[in-house]
């Protein structure tokens, strides 16, 4: 299927799908939020698809949310925001293996979206802000949430309320980022770490991260339990009998 704002293509199991609108930074309109939500519901179902790769057009990979098209659609707001949440909750419950490249700057939601990715690749010349505050609002794609969990609170205050950009370097030593390369190798590298993942026993990758995800809103206690529960989960999968076998056989995974 061909889209207006996205193009997507496949290196073996893995498909990657880049935000085409360059013009505009890549910023996320209504259509291309649409977008976004059909081509990840067709990569949940579809067994061939083991892995999701997704970067930018351009020199720029996400600005965040579209505010030139919310402006023309005043008091429309939330009509607008409703569809992009939607969008956050099924890539934060998505399955597979996600990778995000982030092959130029990253604002905004651009930012908010790198949160959400298994591993990360950062161009060294990228860079990450958060610039709501200054503008009169403040972030809304789960940045007050997600940073106070993954760099504490008194860190997460200053990104949020500073708006300065940051490097990618400086997103690697906080662990927000996986991997700084440079821009030319951006793409070969998220895409080498996306076929890695996805040789990983899918049941497994799914039960991990809904583990993960967990973990961030239960009780350390709760979060066993749900631990154990996934875990019986993964380890029940036909993908992990034959894994057993073969390790019985002699071979062991890649």
């Amino acid at each position: 299927m061909a889209y207006q704002h996205l193009l997507v293509g496949h290196d073996g199991n893995v498909v990657i799908v880049k935000l085409a609108r360059a013009a505009a930074k890549n910023a996320l309109n209504k259509t291309l939020i649409a977008e976004l939500r059909d081509v990840l519901a067709k990569i949940s179902t579809d067994a061939n698809a083991r892995a999701l790769l997704l970067t930018g057009e351009g020199d720029v990979f996400c600005a965040g949310a579209d505010l030139k098209e919310r402006r023309e659609h005043p008091g429309k707001d939330a009509e607008f925001r409703a569809p992009l949440l939607r969008f956050w909750h099924e890539l934060a419950q998505f399955a597979k293996p996600l990778v995000i490249a982030v092959n130029g700057h990253a604002a905004g939601g651009g930012f908010e979206l790198s949160l959400l990715g298994d591993a990360v690749v950062a161009s060294d010349a990228a860079q990450f802000w958060l610039p709501e505050v200054q503008w009169g609002g403040i972030p809304g794609g789960w940045g007050t949430q997600l940073l106070p969990r993954l760099v504490g609170p008194v860190r997460a205050r200053w990104i949020v309320l500073n708006g300065h950009r940051i490097s990618a370097r400086e997103m690697l030593d906080m662990g927000l980022v996986t991997h700084v390369v440079a821009a030319s190798e951006v793409l070969d590298t998220a895409r080498t770490v996306a076929t890695e993942l996805a040789t990983r026993p899918l049941t497994a990758v799914a039960m991990a991260k809904e583990a993960i995800r967990q973990a961030l809103n239960l009780p350390l206690a709760s979060g066993i339990e749900a631990e154990e529960k996934l875990l019986q989960q993964a380890v029940a999968a036909p993908e992990r009998r034959e894994l057993l076998e073969r390790f019985a056989q002699g071979h062991r995974p890649k």
